[in-house]
C-alpha cells in the first residue's frame, strides 16, 4: 500500500511539473514576443525569402508534400500579399528586399506575388532583389524589383521551359507487373507513364503548346520589369547567356554584381543607417506576427473564400488535400449561413478522386439554387477533379499561366499474375458463385467482360464529366467534347476556349462574386478553418525564441523535387477508383 501511495504521489508530481514547465515555457514565449515586437522599429525593412512551399492558405498543407517539418508554420500566398499591401502603409517599413536563389511556388502564383510587389511599389518605397544565382521562376519573380544585384561568382538559371517525365513500363516488365489502364480522352496522359515508353503524340502537343505560352508570359513579364526587348530575351535564353554572373550583367538581366557585404551597405545608405550598424530586417514570418493587419469594415454582409487546395482525396480530413468529407461540412455551412451572399471557390488542385469532385460539384449547386452566386477562382492548377468541382460557377477566373481543363477520366489496375507466378511461385486459384465474384483482383487475369465493365465505367465517369461542365459553361457537349479530351490548357488558352471567363486573381474574383451579389460594403470570411496542433504551435514558438530553425528533411531544391515527384507516383498507384487528375504536379525551374 505504501508503495502505491509513492508511486501515486509521484505520478501525480509528474503531472503538475508537467503543466508548470508547460505555464513556464508560455510565459518565456510571451516575453520573447513582446521583446520581438519591440525590436521592429523606424527604418526596418521587410525580407522576402520565398524558398520554402507557400500553400494558398495558411498552415492547409499536406504533411507528406510539406518537406517543413511539423512544427514549421506555413505562411498562405493570401497572407502574405495582404502582409505586403499593409507593409506599404507602414510608416516603419522603408522597402523590401527579395532574397532567393529558388522558388517553391507555381508559375500562377509568381504573377500574384509579381502584382502585389508592383503595387507596393506606388507607396514609392523601394523593392531591391540580391540573389547568389538566381532559378528561371526566382528571376521572374525578382524581375519586379527596382534593381537587382547578383553575386559576382554567381549565374541565372534561365534556359526556357521544358517537361522531363518518367515512364516505368519497362521496369515493371521486369518485375513482372503489367498496368490494366483503363482512360476517356486521348489526351488524358495521367496514365501513360505506366502504358507507354514514352509520351504520346497528343501528349507531346498538347505539353509543347502549354509550356511555349508559359514561355511567352515569362518573356512578357520579364521584358516589362526590365525593359529588355522580347528578340533579346530569346537571344539570352537560346545562348544561356546568364551562366555567368558577368555574361547575366553584360545581357541587362542584373545591375550590378555586388557581394553580400557591398549589397547590406547599399541598404544602409539607403535607410539611413551608420556603417557597420545592423540592419534592421524584419522576415515575413515575423511581420506576420506583429503587422497590426485589421480587416476592413464591411457590415455583417460576407462573402466567403473557400480554398480548395491540394489533391482531392475520398474520405480525408487532413489539412492540404479536398475531400467530400471535409468541404460538404464547410459548404453546407455556409449554404446556411444567411450573413454570406456569395461564395469565391479558390482552386489550386491537380484533381484526384472523381466521386469526391462530383460530391462536391452537387454541393456548390446547392448553394447557387440557395441563392448565392459563386465563383471559380484559379491558382497554378485547377485541372481535372480540380475543373470539375468548378465547372458549375456562375463565372470562372484564371491567371494567363493556369494549368486547367484535363477534362478526361483514368483507371488502373496492376496485373501482377506474372510476378506472383514466374517470379515468386505462388499461384492462386478460385471458386465462386457468379461470374465477377474474384474478379479485379491484380492477383488474376482480368477477362475481357471485366475489361468491358472497367472501361464501361470510365465512360459513365468521362459523360458526366463532359455533361457537368457543358451546362456549367452554356456549351453544347459535342463542342465540349472536341475541348476536353483529357487536354490541358493554360488560362488564357482556357479563356479562348471558353472554360474560362476572364483572366485575373483572387481579388479579381471577389469583386465579381460581390458584383453579382449586389453588394457594395461586405468583409471576406476564409474556409476551411484549419485547426492549430498545440504542441507544434508550442515546439515552433519555443524554437522561434531561441532564433533556431527548423530542419527540413530534404536540403536542396533538387533533393524535394525528387521527393516530390515520387510521391505523386506513389499517390497515382494506389489508387484504384476512377481519377480525374494530371499525371504529375509539372516543375518550371
Amino acid at each position: 500500500m505504501r508503495q502505491f501511495f509513492t508511486t501515486f504521489l509521484a505520478s501525480c508530481l509528474g503531472v503538475v511539473a508537467t503543466f508548470a514547465l508547460i505555464f513556464i515555457l508560455l510565459i518565456g514565449m510571451a516575453i520573447s514576443g513582446a521583446q520581438s515586437k519591440s525590436g521592429y522599429g523606424n527604418n526596418s525593412v521587410l525580407k522576402l525569402s520565398l524558398e520554402s512551399f507557400i500553400p494558398e492558405q495558411t498552415d492547409n498543407v499536406n504533411q507528406q508534400f510539406s518537406f517543413t517539418g511539423a512544427a514549421d508554420e506555413t505562411i498562405g500566398l493570401q497572407r502574405i500579399i495582404t502582409l505586403i499591401e499593409h507593409a506599404a502603409n507602414d510608416k516603419k517599413i522603408k522597402g523590401i528586399v527579395l532574397e532567393n536563389t529558388s522558388v517553391s511556388i507555381g508559375q500562377a502564383s509568381l504573377l500574384s506575388l509579381i502584382s502585389s510587389l508592383q503595387k507596393f511599389k506606388e507607396s514609392g518605397k523601394f523593392v531591391y532583389s540580391y540573389a547568389d544565382s538566381h532559378t528561371q521562376s526566382s528571376y521572374m519573380l525578382c524581375s519586379v524589383a527596382d534593381s537587382m544585384f547578383l553575386n559576382p561568382q554567381g549565374m541565372i538559371d534561365i534556359r526556357g521551359y521544358g517537361s522531363a517525365i518518367p515512364f516505368f513500363k519497362n521496369m515493371l516488365d521486369k518485375v513482372g507487373v503489367e498496368m490494366e489502364v483503363f482512360y476517356a480522352g486521348d489526351f488524358k496522359s495521367a496514365s501513360e507513364p505506366f502504358r507507354l515508353t514514352g509520351m504520346s503524340e497528343a501528349s507531346k502537343l498538347q505539353t509543347r503548346e502549354f509550356l511555349h505560352d508559359m514561355h511567352m508570359i515569362f518573356r512578357e513579364i520579364v521584358s516589362e520589369n526590365r525593359k529588355l526587348p522580347a528578340d533579346s530575351i530569346e537571344s539570352i535564353i537560346s545562348t544561356y547567356s546568364g551562366r555567368t554572373a558577368v555574361k547575366a550583367k553584360q545581357a541587362g538581366l542584373v545591375d550590378a554584381l555586388y557581394y553580400k557585404d557591398q549589397f547590406e551597405d547599399m541598404i544602409r545608405e539607403k535607410t539611413g543607417i551608420k556603417p557597420g550598424k545592423k540592419i534592421k530586417y524584419i522576415s515575413i514570418g515575423k511581420y506576420d506576427t506583429v503587422a497590426d493587419v485589421k480587416q476592413k469594415s464591411g457590415g455583417k454582409d460576407k462573402i466567403a473564400i473557400v480554398y480548395a487546395e491540394g489533391e482531392i482525396v475520398y474520405g480525408s480530413e487532413d489539412p492540404g488535400v479536398i475531400s467530400e468529407k471535409k468541404y460538404l461540412k464547410v459548404l453546407q455551412k455556409i449554404r446556411n449561413d444567411k450573413e454570406v451572399k456569395a461564395v469565391v471557390l479558390r482552386v489550386n488542385s491537380p484533381g484526384g478522386n472523381a466521386f469526391s469532385s462530383e460530391v462536391i460539384w452537387h454541393e456548390i449547386q446547392k448553394i447557387r439554387q440557395a441563392g448565392k452566386p459563386v465563383v471559380a477562382s484559379f491558382g497554378d492548377y485547377a485541372a481535372s477533379g480540380g475543373y470539375y468541382i468548378s465547372a458549375g460557377a456562375d463565372k470562372i477566373v484564371a491567371q494567363p499561366n493556369t494549368l486547367t481543363g484535363s477534362i478526361g477520366v483514368f483507371m488502373m489496375l496492376p496485373n501482377a499474375t506474372k510476378l506472383m507466378n514466374d517470379k515468386l511461385g505462388v499461384n492462386f486459384d478460385t471458386i465462386k458463385t457468379h461470374p465477377y465474384a474474384a474478379g479485379f483482383s491484380p492477383f488474376l487475369n482480368l477477362t475481357d467482360k471485366e475489361k468491358e465493365v472497367m472501361q464501361e465505367m470510365t465512360m459513365d465517369i468521362y459523360d458526366l464529366f463532359i455533361k457537368r461542365v457543358a451546362e456549367g459553361r452554356n456549351l453544347s457537349e459535342d463542342s465540349t467534347k472536341v475541348i476536353a479530351r483529357g487536354r490541358v490548357w493554360t488560362g488564357r488558352m482556357a479563356v479562348e476556349k471558353g472554360l474560362v471567363d476572364t483572366l485575373g486573381n483572387l481579388d479579381t474574383a471577389i469583386k465579381i462574386a460581390a458584383a453579382e451579389a449586389g453588394l457594395e460594403k461586405y468583409k471576406t470570411v476564409e474556409y476551411p478553418f484549419v485547426e492549430p496542433d498545440f504542441f507544434n504551435t508550442l515546439i515552433r514558438d519555443i524554437k522561434r525564441s531561441k532564433g533556431e530553425d527548423v530542419r527540413q528533411l530534404f536540403t536542396s531544391t533538387e533533393e524535394r523535387r525528387w521527393f516530390q515527384q515520387f510521391m505523386e507516383i506513389k499517390s497515382v498507384l494506389a489508387k484504384k477508383d476512377p481519377q480525374t487528375r494530371l499525371p504529375f504536379v509539372f516543375d518550371f525551374n
